[in-house]
């Protein structure tokens, strides 16, 4: 069932109309009936049923019970901003009758009204008389920079105005979002020689549909979480590469000190007093060097060299999560509900921003 934000927004507003003369004995007992009916949808958790009887019943007879009723059918099937217009009506036609029924109803318009999602759409000064439809519903002006309530779901807002190319937006709401965006308004080229643009109606849209899965919302999560692991793994590769560079700098200091306590060259070798390290070559068909010192030298020489590698290809890696971090930053644009959201007009195009409080 779709339901228009105008008729919600102008009903919070304006409240309701009064209903016609006192109905005859056979309508209320059609109304009596037709409550019964909505009791037992409500039972059965058919909501959209149980809320058309009780529009039946109300265009007979408007009672504040009815109207809770209503109002909590329509909860339940999130037109939040139709219960809370019900509850509303429920309040005024309770007054002085019953008042452990009625010491119910402000607690939960509250709870409702921190639900509601709202928009706020900020519009540039200087465009005159600027429209905005809401799906498809003209709103009144005075909405403009204003918060407008809206049922959790997918909107389309447009606005226009008089010689400027009219600003589309999408957005997806859930409970208790507060949404606010610059809207654009582009002058159309004075050369075009054409008449001011009016706003295109928008596809249907039904603001109650299934509001997708925060994980396949507009594409901007799962950027998010790219960026995450990429700017992870940068992380985590300058920490493994820091790490086994330290490690590599202490088994160059143990082998130095193995080769210091070895025996020295002899006076007639170009290099005398040097460690003559040839006491530890391993050499074909001979027995392994006797030294004590040997098995510790070859041992720290083997893990500084494999402590080397191992830094070696955490700084790489570290690189090239970078080089995919700054890729994915600027290649990968997000979606028409994120922060920017472009407007484009004949000959121009620009940016408005988007944000969520």
């Amino acid at each position: 069932m779709k339901k228009g934000v105008l008729a919600c927004v102008m009903a919070l507003v304006l409240g309701t109309t009064p209903l016609s003369a006192d109905p005859v004995s056979a309508e209320i007992v059609l109304a009596r009936a037709l409550f019964a009916e909505a009791r037992a949808a409500e039972t059965a958790k058919d909501w959209a049923l149980a809320a058309s009887k009780l529009r039946d019943a109300i265009a007979i007879k408007e009672t504040g019970g009815l109207r809770f009723h209503l109002a909590y059918c329509e909860e339940q099937q999130g037109m939040l901003v139709e219960a809370l217009v019900d509850y509303e009506r429920s309040d005024d036609l309770t007054v002085g009758t019953n008042e452990e029924f009625r010491a119910q109803l402000p607690v939960k318009r509250e709870s409702l009204r921190r639900r509601i999602p709202t928009v706020t759409l900020l519009i540039p000064p200087t465009p005159p008389n600027p429209t905005l439809n809401v799906d498809g519903h003209p709103m009144p002006p005075a909405v403009l920079g204003k918060p407008i309530p809206m049922n959790p779901g997918r909107h389309v807002l447009v606005l226009s105005a008089p010689d400027h190319a009219a600003f589309t937006t999408s957005v997806i709401l859930n409970e208790t979002d507060a949404v606010v965006a610059n809207a654009i308004l582009s002058p159309l080229p004075k050369s075009v020689g054409v008449s001011p643009l009016k706003a295109a109606p928008p596809a249907a849209v039904d603001p109650r549909q299934p509001i997708p899965d925060a994980a396949a919302n507009t594409g901007l999560h799962t950027r998010t979480y790219v960026l995450i692991a990429e700017a992870a793994v940068a992380l985590g590769g300058i920490a493994l590469g820091i790490g086994y560079t330290l490690h590599a700098s202490s088994e160059d200091e143990r082998a130095a000190r193995a080769r210091d306590l070895l025996p020295k060259k002899p006076p007639s070798d170009p290099d005398a007093g040097a460690p003559d390290t040839t006491v530890c070559a391993m050499e074909p068909n001979k027995p392994p060097p006797t030294n004590p010192l040997c098995p510790v030298l070859q041992q720290a020489l083997s893990d500084a060299k494999s402590a080397h590698q191992v830094a070696r290809i955490g700084f790489i890696g570290a690189g090239v999560a970078a080089a995919a971090f700054v890729g994915t930053f600027i290649l990968w644009r997000p979606a028409a509900k994120v922060a920017i959201i472009p407007s484009f007009a004949p000959g121009a195009a620009e940016l408005s921003v988007s944000a969520h409080f």
